[in-house]
């Protein structure tokens, strides 16, 4: 019982840890040059690959939804063609959350 009552403490006290606010508006995007056309962009939690070409932009993972605009203005500094794929290699929220939806509205 007691072993019970401990898993349901943790998470318990995760879920509110996992639920608290974050504060993107400090947050800037970095965009390190890899090679032609192959860019990393550093922002908050797991990095965004992102290979530009004459046919549009490919991003490997997009963090978290409420950076979209600063992902879509680093990558219009990369390439002026759109945003035509999107790969999130996990589900986490460092990973996935600024869609190819929101960035082709915000583009």
């Amino acid at each position: 019982m007691s072993k019970i009552l401990a898993a349901l403490t943790i998470a318990g006290l995760s879920f509110g840890a996992f639920a608290q606010q974050r504060n993107f508006d400090a947050v800037q995007i970095k965009t390190t040059k890899v090679a032609e056309g192959i860019y990393m962009l550093e922002g908050e939690g797991g990095n965004i690959g992102v290979s530009a070409g004459e046919d549009g932009v490919f991003l490997i993972d997009d963090q978290f939804a409420p950076l979209t605009p600063k992902i879509v203005a680093a990558v219009k500094a990369i390439s002026d063609k759109p945003i035509r794929f999107l790969m999130n290699t996990h589900w986490h929220g460092d990973h996935v959350g600024a869609t190819r939806t929101s960035a082709r509205r915000a583009w």
